[in-house]
């Protein structure tokens, strides 16, 4: 048997215009599939099988995080309960995902895109193949029933919250596994070094602050608030949005000057966390747990999307942030946070370096090549 019949062919759907949460659980998962010599790995973007209108549909999403939040969250409820009749885009992209099935044949098929989990077993039944199905999922507290496809033949929930929120949707435990959130090399690598992190008061306090689904409006006064405590900094991740990032600098910049700055997208985000003693944030999964994993103190803010809801509550529950409702909240928040040298820093740091999981990726990509393999062994 040759070599080309010895691989196995992985295909994974996922999405790069619903929010960063599944590009990066992707990076995550790639990397580690691109060590197995035995494995070929293909990755495609379901929305985009849609042709232009699916990629339409996919970047409402960070049009309404932004501006329509409630209609974003009433839809997401509404799904809740009809879980199929929310899925215009895969029901659009079903002939190419047949073509790309018949074409390349995959011995395995992973998810990580709650949308496609009914289209892929669909699809599957429609063709006759009998190919294994995996769920990786990209929410670890508030499971959308869409993540819950009884005819996958495993699903991966990144928390004991999640898994008890499948079951209680009615899926089979011994379908389900729990395995913590998926973490990009980067910011392991990042991880190694935060053991230098040390905060004296006699230097800048640096808050690093990620624009997320927020408008400019409420993003400017969480850096305003930040910034009215004494001898602090911030910096502000905008991605790319230009728009926001133009109204922030317009705002901010000529009343505080150097102690803020104002940046687009960037590909060193690990680095800006490095370099930081506090992450200002959204409940969004994977900021939360790539800073953890970083040894970043967190600080969360709102709005939240439906699906960000019991996030908060998970990261403080294991002592790994803290919770801020308002603006008006952050600057007692920062200053509790950093009083007698920072020890209630300490403390969360402390906390996350015991919670985090430097293998989460390499231990999910081992199990779901065992669907396939038989062995977790490279």
């Amino acid at each position: 048997m040759s070599k080309n019949e010895q691989m196995k062919r992985i295909l994974l759907v996922t999405s790069a215009y619903t929010g960063a949460g599944h590009k990066s659980i992707t990076e995550a998962l790639s990397e580690q599939f691109s060590q197995m010599e035995d494995v070929e790995l293909k990755v495609i973007d379901g929305f985009e099988l849609a042709g232009e209108f699916g990629v339409w549909l996919a970047k409402l999403y960070g049009m309404m995080s932004r501006h329509a939040t409630f209609l974003y969250n009433s839809s997401w409820r509404y799904t809740m309960k009809h879980p199929y009749k929310y899925g215009i885009a895969s029901l659009l992209c079903r002939r190419r995902f047949g073509e790309v099935l018949r074409s390349y044949r995959p011995d395995l098929i992973i998810t990580v895109h709650s949308l496609f989990n009914g289209l892929v077993s669909r699809m599957l039944e429609g063709e006759e193949m009998d190919i294994p199905l995996a769920v990786v999922q990209a929410d670890p507290v508030s499971i959308h029933s869409s993540w819950c496809n009884p005819k996958a033949q495993l699903t991966i929930c990144s928390t004991e919250e999640a898994r008890e929120s499948c079951i209680s949707k009615g899926m089979d435990p011994e379908k389900l596994t729990v395995m913590p959130f998926p973490i990009r090399s980067r910011f392991i690598r990042a991880g190694t070094q935060a053991g230098q992190w040390l905060y004296d008061d006699k230097r800048p306090f640096k808050c690093l602050m990620m624009s997320g689904g927020e408008g400019s409006s409420s993003l400017k006064k969480y850096v305003s608030a930040a910034l009215d405590c004494e001898n602090t900094e911030v910096t502000v991740i905008c991605g790319r949005n230009e728009k926001l990032k133009k109204q922030l600098e317009d705002h901010l910049i000529p009343k505080y000057g150097k102690r803020v700055r104002v940046l687009g997208f960037t590909e060193d985000m690990e680095q800006k966390m490095l370099e930081s003693d506090l992450l200002i944030t959204r409940g969004s999964p994977n900021s939360l747990f790539e800073a953890v994993m970083v040894n970043l103190p967190l600080v969360i803010t709102g709005p939240l999307m439906e699906q960000e809801r019991g996030n908060p509550k998970l990261m403080t529950d294991k002592g790994l942030g803290v919770i801020c409702s308002s603006p008006d909240q952050l600057p007692q928040i920062i200053e509790d946070l950093r009083r007698d040298n920072g020890t209630k820093l300490s403390e969360i740091r402390k906390a996350q370096s015991a919670y985090r999981c430097p293998d989460s990726a390499e231990r999910i990509a081992e199990c779901v090549r065992k669907l396939i393999t038989g062995t977790n062994k490279s």
